[in-house]
Parts: C-alpha cells; sequence; structure tokens
C-alpha cells in the first residue's frame, strides 16, 4: 500500500506541480507557497493546481531562506504568500514592510494558536485550516486586489501632441514604441508568436488555456476591444506590460494593440 501511495503523488508531482523553469511572470501578481512539504501531498499538489486558476503564477518553495530571497528581488508584481504557521511566525515579521509583500495566508493545523502572532499583522488575511476556504478565499480577495492594481495601467493608445509634451524621457520613448508598432506592416505569423508565448506561460491552467484556444479559433480584429475587456489572460498580460513599460510583452501583442487602435 506504502509503495502504491508513493507512486500515485510521483505521478501527481509529475503531472500537476509548478513549471518552475517558467520564470517570468506576465501578470501583476505572483502566488507563492512556502511548506516543508509543498510537492510531497497528494492535498499539497491538488491545492496548486487550484491556486493556478486564481493567479497563474505559482512559485513553491520547502526553503525559507530562498523564498525570502526571491521575494526581496521581486520589483514589478506583488506577492500573496501561503505560509506554514511555523514558517510565517517567523518569515511575516521580517517581510510585512516590503511594498511588494501584498497579503499574506497561513495554511495550518492548529488555527487558534497561530492567530495569536497573525491578528498583528494588518496584511495576513487569515489563518485556514481548510484548503477548500483558503482557496476560495484567495479567489475572492483576488478579484478585489486584481482590479484595483489594473487600475494603475496606463492607457495604451494616446495620438498626438501629449507623448511629445511629455517631461519624462523613457514615456517619451514608450509612446514613440506604440506610435512604431501602430505603423507596423504585420505578418501572418504574428498571432502565433503571442499564442505561443501564452501557452508556454499558461501550461497547466485549465481555465486560461480554454480562453487561449478559444482566441486562437475565433479571434478577429473587430472583435478586439471585445478580447482586450474581457478577463483573461491576453487583459492581465498587456495591462502589466503597459504598467511596467514592458518592451518585449507588448511587441508580441503588436497585431492585437493595432486592432485595438
Amino acid at each position: 500500500m506504502a509503495a502504491s501511495k508513493t507512486k500515485s503523488v510521483k505521478e501527481l508531482t509529475s503531472s500537476n506541480s509548478v513549471d518552475q523553469s517558467i520564470s517570468y511572470n506576465f501578470e501583476s501578481f505572483a502566488c507563492l507557497w512556502l511548506d516543508q512539504s509543498i510537492n510531497t501531498t497528494k492535498d499539497n499538489l491538488e491545492t496548486q493546481k487550484e491556486l493556478r486558476q486564481v493567479i497563474n503564477h505559482l512559485r513553491t518553495f520547502d526553503d525559507m531562506d530562498k523564498c525570502e530571497e526571491y521575494i526581496r528581488q521581486i520589483t514589478k508584481e506583488k506577492v500573496v504568500l501561503i505560509v506554514s504557521g511555523a514558517s510565517g511566525r517567523e518569515l511575516v515579521p521580517r517581510l510585512h514592510d516590503l511594498p511588494q509583500f501584498s497579503a499574506c495566508y497561513v495554511f495550518c493545523q492548529d488555527q487558534k494558536r497561530n492567530e495569536e502572532w497573525a491578528n498583528k499583522y494588518h496584511k495576513v488575511i487569515g489563518v485556514f485550516v481548510s484548503r477548500s476556504k483558503l482557496v476560495a478565499q484567495i479567489s475572492k480577495d483576488q478579484q478585489s486586489r486584481g482590479k484595483l492594481e489594473e487600475g494603475a495601467s496606463i492607457s495604451i493608445i494616446t495620438a498626438g501632441s501629449q507623448s511629445l509634451e511629455a517631461r519624462n524621457a523613457i514615456f517619451m520613448w514608450f509612446q514613440l514604441f506604440i506610435e512604431v508598432l501602430l505603423r507596423m506592416h504585420h505578418k501572418s505569423n504574428d498571432r502565433k508568436e503571442l499564442l505561443d508565448i501564452c501557452k508556454k506561460s499558461y501550461r497547466g491552467n485549465q481555465q486560461e488555456m480554454e480562453i487561449i484556444d478559444e482566441f486562437e479559433k475565433n479571434y478577429k480584429a473587430e472583435n478586439a476591444i471585445w478580447w482586450y475587456t474581457r478577463e483573461s489572460c491576453f487583459y492581465r498580460m498587456m495591462n502589466k506590460a503597459l504598467r511596467v513599460q514592458d518592451f518585449d510583452t507588448l511587441f508580441s501583442f503588436r497585431f492585437f494593440i493595432t486592432d485595438i487602435a
């Protein structure tokens, strides 16, 4: 029986665990999960799969120092951290005031004991012993966080003199870059280039992969604005690229930006 159980977990690890080789985050939020048994239990692996439907960029850690180091080097995303009670008690005080540290959820077996320290930190949203309640709360909160964060994105199509009068040189170059994209002659494989990027980044995220497949089959230039305003990976990817002025990602969206304009 033990051998059978071990095999089951290994199979789950192979098929469902997070692909840590995908290092770039195309969205504005990253979900990090610190737990010593993160990839060794069936429940944890199933939870990872569910969490990716909420925040696509999920990274797991079983080493506290590596997790902290990773969080400290983040500059362009907000971090949502899931942590065990013991690790959270030590790590949260060190991270709490970092601007990139957005929210923390404690996932443990002793709710009452961990609430004693967790209640001292306003970025700790709650202490959870139920997997389903944890995922449900993160999903609910993420809808609000996403709206606030994406509201900070700059407008993509601004014509004429406003960009030329801007004092900020980086902003002016960004506007010129957008103008170049709008004037480019687009090739037939431009869409495939974007789809290949999306498929790699969202592999294993069933919800988003279905939307990507729909986009591939049904996208038309006259529906570009509908696709941009639809809640999907395309909306979140482009909004982040606009907010952080990610030229590479925006170049991949060149046909889409032209269609919107």
